[in-house]
């Protein structure tokens, strides 16, 4: 029996940047840096799909440096939501509050 091994679409350590791939898609990049972003290209599917999206969504200049990163409950839900195990209400707002629900007992 054969097991296959299957990779999460997100961006990986080895991924080029954002600020990269846009850069490679408006200016072309220096030729050796170019070759190295078309094989990864090539065989990643998440910077193929970023590409796609940076180069369809008209894009101002961004200081990537500056991006704030995502709200944990907000990343929470999304993750959530991608893996396919939804969350109710209940359980989502207990998982981002970290706190277990009060009873009557408690007040």
């Amino acid at each position: 029996m054969t097991t296959v091994k299957t990779t999460s679409f997100c961006k990986q350590a080895s991924c080029p940047s954002s600020a990269t791939l846009l850069s490679y898609h408006k200016f072309g990049l220096v030729s050796s840096i170019e070759t190295g972003v078309v094989e990864h290209l090539e065989a990643c599917d998440f910077c193929c799909a970023e590409l796609q999206l940076l180069s369809e969504c008209p894009q101002d200049e961004v200081d990537f440096s500056k991006v704030e990163a995502i709200p944990p409950p907000l990343r929470l839900l999304a993750e959530e939501i991608f893996a396919g195990s939804f969350l109710t209400a209940d359980t989502f707002l207990e998982s981002c509050f970290e706190k277990a629900r009060l009873t009557l007992t408690d007040a």
